[in-house]
């Protein structure tokens, strides 16, 4: 397995802190460096000859995106609270027991009690998929807004403590540290939690119902963070879900009313309470007028940075927009992966390395594949890292 102090320098000085021997190359495929595929061995298609070729290339080669510890902390956001209930207490949440609907496909439903009365979440999973399918979201009216509110909320913080070997590992790694948090974006919870088309018709027709939500979900980010802040947790802090406000789903109103007061105030925090923390933005789409909009939140990397027709900047451009003042990741598309030759990736590789240079750059697929790799996907995967290591050399 790859030797992480050499991989810490990387990724670090691709955010400007250092030098390295070449830039940063992120695994194509659903398997990190820090995974060990001979000791611990996964089951189904991943057990496959063609999968383990290419996982020993990533443990060989590659570099684990951050924010990434070997040093465990309390997870204050938990996943099905924080993005499907506004954060509600365990005690109102009840996870059921799955329901096999056919031979390969199980229906997963949680349950949030509240006050006013039950709110729903289900969800299908398909054995040997590394996703799921949202079936029902909790909100789907203006009652169940008032459900979701109606929860008495609290926070009961970990023990501080329990971030003693966090903040011991943090303090050793030194400048190389790689740890941090991941927070849902503002947007995201609100498609998490309602469809997205109920979403884009209250922007209109509703605003004061998202407002409440987007209300709660800051006052409650906020003190979490906050806590978060005082126990030493960072450098890293990872912000998902952004990309539901990408042009042409949002406009710039939206962008000011649901994006700059609620993540942007989440950013500023951070930002003036730890110096050396480093913002991530994850943003699928048409980012090109969102560049300059994320330099001025104080965003310190992004990814994929899309090129036409997903996207609508390349990158060579949006290096003209950031300069040295963001780290772009990006930006093979991942269905160029599925679709094209081995040589065409090549060129790709080349070619957004040429565009976005080796300095602040982060080789970068837009996504990894949920399903087993076809014969042209593996072939293109290792080429990918074959290429990235060519051209990537400082």
């Amino acid at each position: 397995m790859g030797d992480l102090d050499p991989s810490s320098r990387r990724i670090l000085a691709a955010y400007g802190r250092g030098t390295a021997d070449r830039i940063p190359i992120a695994s194509p495929i659903a398997w990190q460096p820090t995974q060990d595929i001979d000791r611990n061995p996964p089951d189904g298609w991943r057990a496959r000859p063609e999968f383990v070729q290419v996982a020993r290339m990533v443990q060989q080669h590659c570099d684990r995106r951050p924010p990434h510890s070997p040093a465990g902390r309390p997870d204050v956001f938990r996943a099905i609270s924080y993005w499907r209930f506004l954060m509600a207490p365990a005690e109102f949440v009840e996870t059921r027991p799955p329901q096999q609907i056919s031979p390969i496909r199980n229906r997963h439903t949680t349950v949030l009690h509240t006050p006013k009365g039950d709110l729903l979440w289900t969800y299908d999973k398909d054995q040997g998929v590394n996703t799921q399918w949202d079936r029902v979201k909790p909100i789907n009216s203006p009652a169940d807004v008032d459900k979701m509110l109606s929860v008495p909320y609290r926070f009961d913080p970990p023990d501080p403590t329990e971030f003693d070997a966090f903040r011991t590992h943090r303090a050793e790694a030194g400048p190389f540290a790689l740890c941090g948090v991941g927070i849902c974006s503002m947007v995201a919870m609100l498609v998490g939690m309602m469809p997205y088309q109920t979403v884009l018709e209250w922007v209109l027709t509703d605003p004061a119902r998202l407002k409440a939500l987007a209300d709660a979900w800051l006052e409650r980010t906020r003190e979490k963070v906050a806590f978060l802040l005082d126990q030493g947790v960072g450098p890293f802090w990872h912000f998902n879900g952004v990309e539901r406000a990408c042009p042409p789903m949002m406009g710039p109103r939206q962008w000011d009313e649901l994006v700059l007061p609620y993540d942007g105030e989440i950013m500023r925090l951070i930002k003036a309470r730890d110096p050396d923390s480093l913002i991530h933005v994850h943003c699928h789409g048409k980012v090109a007028r969102l560049l300059p909009l994320f330099l001025n939140m104080g965003v310190d990397s992004t990814d994929p940075v899309e090129p036409p027709p997903q996207g609508d900047i390349e990158l060579d451009d949006a290096r003209r927009v950031v300069g040295d003042r963001m780290t772009l990741y990006g930006n093979i598309e991942f269905l160029d992966m599925e679709r094209c030759e081995p040589d065409e990736i090549e060129q790709k590789v080349r070619s957004a390395i040429d565009r976005a240079g080796t300095e602040r750059t982060f080789l970068c697929p837009s996504s990894a594949p949920h399903e087993a790799h076809t014969e042209r996907f593996t072939a293109n995967a290792i080429r990918y890292i074959e290429a990235g290591l060519k051209y990537g050399t400082r």
